[in-house]
């Protein structure tokens, strides 16, 4: 005599093996996506476009978490980019950000800023969660470092390879307790 498939205890055993191939394939595919050398397709793009795209993606998810987002820009300067690759860069960040706002019990916001000069673009995404400890910002950007418990410690790495082939640059500042900003520059395109 077999097993009953419908008990309790074999359907709660199923439901932990399905969630558990979902997070193997979603490190596998972070993984490949890591390692694998990217197409990229530039061409001009709006920034603040871009980043509105992003925040779109992740409504839900900001709606659920009970966060305020404040766009602190009208429009964007026009960078030479890969638009796609560029809005999984914020909406990394943006992930980022609403994760690190859950241990915060009220007050939960986001800050997007987007600025241009010097010929650079900066957009800085800053939030007012549980920040990252000085021990753990040196390796914020490094495969396989995480400070999320489900984290695939990709998320970052891959973010500042994107931002690098964008010629750009990624950089953190946090605080504990207080917050966290990232802060990407990109080269606004030459002039004729």
């Amino acid at each position: 005599m077999g097993e009953d498939p419908t008990s309790v205890e074999n359907v709660e055993y199923a439901k932990v093996a399905l969630e558990e191939l979902e997070r193997v394939e979603h490190r596998v595919s972070h993984l490949l996506k890591y390692a694998k050398e990217e197409d990229y397709s530039f061409a001009l793009v709006n920034l603040a476009n871009v980043i509105d795209s992003a925040l779109t993606q992740l409504r839900a998810k900001l709606d659920a978490a009970k966060v305020a987002v404040s766009r602190n820009y009208i429009a964007g300067p026009t960078v030479q980019a890969d638009a796609e690759k560029l809005r999984q860069v914020f909406a990394n960040l943006v992930d980022n950000a609403i994760d690190a706002l859950a241990t915060i019990p009220e007050g939960r916001r986001i800050d997007l800023f987007l600025e241009n000069g010097a010929g650079l673009a900066t957009v800085r995404v800053r939030d007012n969660g549980c920040g990252i400890a000085p021990e753990k910002l040196d390796r914020i950007f490094n495969p396989f470092f995480t400070t999320k418990e489900k984290g695939t410690g990709l998320g970052m790495a891959i973010s500042k390879k994107i931002v690098e082939a964008h010629e750009g640059a990624i950089e953190v500042a946090s605080e504990v307790g207080r917050g966290t900003e990232f802060k990407v520059t990109l080269p606004l395109p030459a002039r004729s």
